[in-house]
């Protein structure tokens, strides 16, 4: 096929050269038609299809206009005997400037009865290829050469992606059977739920390791109420200022806040729980309650058969140290100071003693 300025093109070439305008490719248009006077047309010839326009490069003093033609879309067959390219002024108008002729031209068949593609490279002297632009036509498809090199570099992608995610572990979410390989990262979860317990490790020396989650937190300074989507730390904060802001008499297992209590039921101030009040219910008069550290040999001389004597200590050296000291309660305590008195059976007699 033979090339050649339309009288259009003569003069958008010229204002191209001489640097006035830009070249701007907007189509590539087949015809079946023939025309003797290649300069003066306007437009192809019996206009068949739009091609693409693929690529303009530079070699040496020449610019080359690559089109491909292919019948994918091609809805009947015909003899091609004209090529045109059309380009945009700077008004925007669209002017045939290149045409090329072949008499006898190639018959381009439907796609059902085989496929075809064809290239063409126009050569033209442009003082300036990099002032070329060009539109893609409006059917653009990707040529078998393209597609065939993206599907190579694709492949070359995959695989390099491949390579570095083998080196990476498994990460799998569930119970502690899923943990059956080496490289291997298990969230586990309890039996029949999607709730995380622990993350099990099993590494490439297959070498198991379990990591069980725990909460780090500060105690909120202020009581305040839970909210949702609060992270872990933030919430067992705020539950350890209610906690600690409680009163242990707020539990069931200690005594309500009003307690009374018998001779029986007597609990001494060590065992009482902080915060309640404690009453003693007793139908005697003049009840003394005392609590003894422990009992020993009562030191009157002469000691008195049957008698035992307590010791009351507020403090103590390690050696006098008790681990399992006597409480009693007495309700027929009669104090004496030393001075002998007759006893009566039943009473138990103290004597207060400052030094020992």
């Amino acid at each position: 096929m033979i090339f050649c300025l339309t009288n259009a093109g003569k003069q958008y070439m010229a204002k191209v050269n001489a640097g006035e305008a830009k070249m701007h490719l907007t189509r590539a248009v087949t015809g079946s038609g023939n025309s003797s006077y290649l300069e003066i047309l306007t437009n192809v010839v019996d206009e068949q299809q739009q091609i693409q326009l693929d690529a303009v490069h530079a070699e040496g003093e020449y610019t080359f206009i690559e089109c491909v033609l292919t019948n994918l879309e091609l809805g009947r067959e015909y003899v091609l005997r004209q090529l045109g390219i059309y380009a945009a002024d700077e008004e925007g108008e669209e002017k045939l400037i290149i045409i090329g002729q072949d008499q006898y031209g190639d018959r381009i068949p439907v796609l059902s009865e085989k496929e075809v593609e064809y290239q063409y490279s126009i050569a033209m002297r442009i003082s300036n290829a990099a002032e070329v632009t060009f539109d893609f036509s409006v059917n653009d498809f990707l040529r078998k050469k393209y597609f065939y090199e993206h599907c190579a570099e694709f492949e070359e992608y995959k695989s390099e992606v491949d390579n570095r995610f083998k080196a990476l572990p498994r990460v799998r979410v569930g119970p502690e059977k899923l943990l059956d390989r080496k490289d291997t990262i298990l969230f586990e979860t309890l039996k029949g739920t999607n709730k995380v317990t622990r993350i099990r490790e099993r590494d490439h020396d297959d070498r198991e390791e379990a990591y069980d989650l725990a909460a780090v937190f500060q105690m909120a300074k202020e009581r305040e109420n839970l909210k949702t989507e609060e992270t872990l730390s933030v919430l067992f904060g705020k539950i350890q200022r209610f906690f600690y802001d409680m009163k242990v008499n707020c539990f069931s297992e200690a005594d309500d806040p009003l307690t009374l209590m018998t001779e029986l039921t007597y609990k001494p101030p060590a065992k009482r729980t902080p915060g309640c009040i404690y009453g003693l219910i007793t139908t005697k008069r003049g009840l003394i309650i005392l609590f003894f550290d422990r009992y020993i040999t009562g030191t009157e001389n002469p000691a008195r058969e049957g008698t035992l004597y307590g010791v009351e200590v507020t403090e103590r050296t390690a050696a006098e140290y008790d681990t399992a000291p006597y409480r009693a309660i007495f309700s027929n305590v009669v104090y004496i100071k030393g001075q002998e008195t007759g006893r009566k059976k039943g009473m138990i007699y103290a004597v207060p003693k400052t030094t020992r």
